[in-house]
């Protein structure tokens, strides 16, 4: 009996042990989490241990604008988060208050993990190598830079144009273009940037080095993101991610260390930018902009890499908006019809890149209207305070997160009235020509947005543009192809919890207007 009570005693104790620790973690991590709020903020509570993250959506954020304001402040497991909701609270914050307001935050899973030893731009805290190396890739990419692009933006997408075509049988069969489209923005970025590309559809399937980008990239979008890494915000587990990877139970840390790993082999790509220009061989790039720069030659090779990942990333955006611009144009054969009118009486439809062509200002116009509709990238990368901030006699203290919510101020009414219609007319002048006043927060806003918008913008205008001139589109035949949800902003989203907000995969038929010989020659 005795032996008995001992044996139960034996495994009791530790069990009892082990409970009383976890409610007292329980008890003082709750503590540490409510004492962590900003003083003062409205916003909601949510659930012990993991505060919102169950909720940590661009919509859900939007939502709850109208019930605490349009800046409030959410809590990430552990971490408090503000979010900025309206296009006057972001002026009032990233542009008044810009010193305050130009870092980012440093997260456990990709800051510590995955890219431990070189970030890119966009993803780096502020400091003396953050600001070379932004103003190195800024000289590289202002208006004057991006005009010597333009033959590389006009091949690529002469290419897709092509790949279009003989995919769809000439306009026989109907398909998803998700493939073509991200072949298109990994081209225009491995050139852009490196003065390198897949030759062919058949090239880019069949090179191992092509595909390990694509793959790596994507767990990037996804080891990045922002609300789906809860360990980011909950100390407890990344003592249980370690746990499983010792006994083996998951890969644990290692997969992200070995995804960075994996992704500092662009290197290659730099060294080959290096060799064609001491050669004379180089085409015009950005990193061979930034190589011949005399400004930018105290750059490290660590911060020239930096530059070559910021660049990268930005085919995570463009499959994205030229995948709903596709559907949008599909399903909306009126807006169709009026973007190719003004293509005719404009310029010539059958060369519509032409060196000297005029920009048609509604193919712009329908351009910014579709990434403001349509907000690929709906949370902003994150900022950090460095400094305290004030929103309405609140003080936000230094080291605090903060999101702009791109989608809730692409849906601000002042700045957009009706903001749930598609209007490309809001971005033109009666008298013609583009509103410079007005602009989408879908490349973010203040001092951190996108070093690459005008490039990135200049693709995406030629890709609709010569899209529209050489094809006309229309919904597949499956009952997934022509149900109008596809093209829903918040309906059509192919996962509501990834990084970025992209169409499912529907097919789309591409017909060309002047017929086979025309298009094929």
């Amino acid at each position: 009996m005795s032996l008995n009570l001992e044996t139960r005693d034996f495994f009791l104790l530790p069990l009892v042990s082990s409970i009383l620790l976890t409610i007292v973690y329980f008890l003082f991590n709750e503590i540490a989490r409510y004492t962590a709020r900003v003083k003062g903020l409205k916003g909601p509570r949510g659930l012990p241990v993991v505060g919102n993250l169950h909720q940590a959506t661009a919509e859900q954020h939007r939502l709850w604008a109208k019930e605490y304001g349009p800046v409030f402040q959410i809590q990430l497991g552990n971490v408090p988060v503000v979010v900025v909701n309206s296009a006057a609270a972001a002026k009032n914050l990233f542009l008044t208050q810009t010193s305050a307001l130009n870092s980012r935050p440093v997260f456990h899973v990709f800051h510590k993990i995955v890219s431990k030893n070189v970030l890119s731009i966009g993803t780096s805290p502020w400091d003396d190598s953050c600001k070379r190396r932004r103003k190195a890739a800024a000289t590289a990419l202002n208006r004057s830079k991006t005009e010597s692009y333009l033959p590389i933006l006009n091949l690529e997408v002469t290419e897709w144009i092509r790949d279009l075509y003989e995919e769809g049988n000439g306009g026989a069969l109907a398909f998803d273009p998700t493939d073509l489209t991200h072949r298109l923005s990994l081209n225009l970025s491995l050139t852009l940037n490196y003065g390198f590309r897949a030759e062919s559809t058949k090239d880019f399937q069949n090179s191992p080095l092509l595909q390990e980008v694509v793959h790596i990239e994507t767990e990037i979008g996804k080891l990045r993101s922002t609300g789906s890494n809860y360990s980011n915000y909950i100390p407890a587990l990344r003592i249980l991610d370690r746990i499983k990877e010792i006994l083996h139970i998951s890969p644990g840390p290692a997969y992200g260390r070995d995804i960075g790993k994996r992704r500092l082999a662009y290197i290659a790509f730099l060294a080959t930018s290096k060799q064609r220009i001491s050669k004379g061989t180089d085409n015009a790039c950005i990193q061979g902009g930034v190589l011949k720069d005399p400004e930018a030659s105290n750059l490290t090779e660590e911060e020239l890499i930096s530059i070559s990942f910021s660049m990268m990333a930005g085919a995570e955006t463009t499959t994205p908006t030229i995948g709903w611009g596709i559907l949008f144009l599909a399903h909306h054969p009126d807006i169709q019809a009026q973007a190719y009118n003004t293509i005719v009486s404009g310029i010539n439809p059958s060369n519509p890149l032409a060196p000297g062509s005029p920009q048609v200002d509604y193919l712009m116009a329908f351009t910014k209207e579709i990434m403001r509709y349509y907000t690929p990238l709906r949370l902003a990368l994150p900022k950090a305070t460095s400094g305290p901030a004030i929103w309405d006699g609140t003080t936000i203290p230094a080291n605090t997160m903060v999101f702009l919510n791109s989608w809730s101020c692409n849906r601000d009414p002042i700045p957009f009235p009706n903001p749930d219609v598609f209007k490309p007319e809001r971005w033109m002048k009666k008298e013609g020509g583009q509103r410079e006043s007005l602009s989408h927060y879908t490349f973010g806003y203040g001092g951190r947005m996108c070093v690459a918008s005008h490039v990135a913008n200049q693709g995406l205008y030629m890709a609709f543009l010569n899209l529209v001139a050489r094809f006309e589109l229309s919904p597949g035949d499956g009952v997934e192809d022509i149900n109008e949800g596809c093209i829903d902003p918040m309906k059509g989203i192919q996962d509501v919890r990834a990084t970025r907000a992209g169409p499912k995969g529907v097919k789309v038929r591409f017909v060309p207007r002047e017929g086979r010989k025309n298009i094929e020659k």
